[in-house]
């Protein structure tokens, strides 16, 4: 269970990582916050990977118990298939208690923590994530800034500087350009960040006429303006499950079910496992891991549809999410008495030929 755990964590967290590495790339993050970010992924991931992980573990030990005809030999023990189950859900406890301990306490926490980082990411400027010698497009497509180099105290040195000119909501058919020998930025006592040019030059030009007009300073200063976002909103995946008991709101009470679902799910997929392993020597242990993973990802989906539609009023809150556990112990049940015709396509054979 923790080679597989391990490998989709790598494969994920790396997924994750191309994506953020792409966002600094493009001056949208600063780098120092990667690491940080990814740690406050992973409770998220782990919710996740942990139950499936200990499904394919099931179905991978217990299909080669059933291969190497172990189950006979323990079946003739006295060692029957509801002692092995009991012996399954008992290692399932702890599956669920790490499950628990994630869903229910550390994933909010991360969430929490991540919003406190996309605060801090929203108060930084454009010029705080600037990289030197590139040229970067920020606000929206609307300024292309480059820096030649940027000092231990953030000095800027050889700026270059373009920006579409508006008036309001009305776009204005001029182009600002500035050019300075050197910069940097500073806050002032109201708390708002400048940015201040020295010896340098303004160009205003008019796109569709040969008007312009070239302003040269010493020393320019603007007010940068911050994102407009707003972050102060607390959603619903942010706040504790205690919090979320006292929650009068269908995104709470569908946060709340999707959390202990996580919890549920593990018993579940444990009673589903052990049917599906039971393969033919013949057929070898790895023959139904296919038709087991499309099941337990199906679960998942199902599990996500349902808590989307109980927060947008679609889904009454009760069953909710727990009509789905129910249809998969049913399902369960099913393989369990029917497992050996179920997985066995020999009635293809005795179908009349056309």
């Amino acid at each position: 269970m923790g080679v597989i755990a391990l490998v989709v964590l790598i494969i994920a967290l790396g997924s994750r990582l191309s994506a953020y590495l792409g966002d600094a790339a493009a001056g949208k993050l600063s780098s120092e916050l990667l690491g940080i970010l990814l740690l406050y992924r992973l409770p998220g991931l782990l919710e996740l990977i942990i139950p499936v992980s200990f499904f394919l573990s099931i179905m991978i030990a217990h299909g080669r118990l059933a291969v190497d005809n172990e189950l006979t030999v323990l079946k003739s023990a006295g060692f029957g298939e509801f002692k092995l189950l009991r012996m399954t859900l008992l290692q399932g406890l702890m599956v669920m208690a790490v499950t628990a301990l994630l869903a229910l306490w550390l994933r909010p926490l991360s969430e929490s923590g991540m919003q406190a980082v996309r605060a801090d990411q929203k108060t930084m400027t454009e010029f705080d994530l600037l990289i030197p010698g590139r040229f970067q497009t920020m606000s929206r497509g609307e300024r292309v800034t480059y820096v030649r180099d940027i000092g231990e105290e953030q000095n800027l040195s050889d700026v270059f500087i373009t920006e579409l000119e508006r008036d309001g909501a009305v776009d204005v058919d001029k182009t600002i350009g500035m050019v300075a020998e050197e910069g940097e930025t500073k806050v002032d006592e109201q708390g708002n960040r400048l940015l201040i040019l020295r010896d340098g030059k303004r160009y205003r030009l008019r796109t569709s006429e040969l008007d312009h007009q070239v302003i040269e300073f010493e020393t320019y200063g603007q007010v940068l303006a911050r994102d407009p976002s707003k972050l102060d909103r607390v959603e619903a995946k942010q706040r504790g499950t205690l919090q979320l008991l006292s929650l009068d709101s269908r995104a709470g009470i569908a946060e709340l079910e999707w959390r202990i679902s996580l919890v549920l799910m593990v018993p579940v997929l444990v009673f589903l496992a052990i049917p599906l392993a039971r393969v033919e020597p013949r057929e070898g242990r790895f023959a139904r891991i296919a038709p087991a993973l499309l099941l337990c990802f199906l679960y998942l989906v199902l599990l996500s549809a349902a808590k989307s539609r109980i927060e947008t009023g679609d889904l009454a809150p009760f069953p909710g999410l727990f009509w789905i556990h129910a249809a998969y112990l049913v399902l369960s049940g099913f393989i369990y008495r029917g497992s050996d015709q179920l997985f066995r396509f020999d009635w293809l054979k005795r179908m009349p030929a056309k």
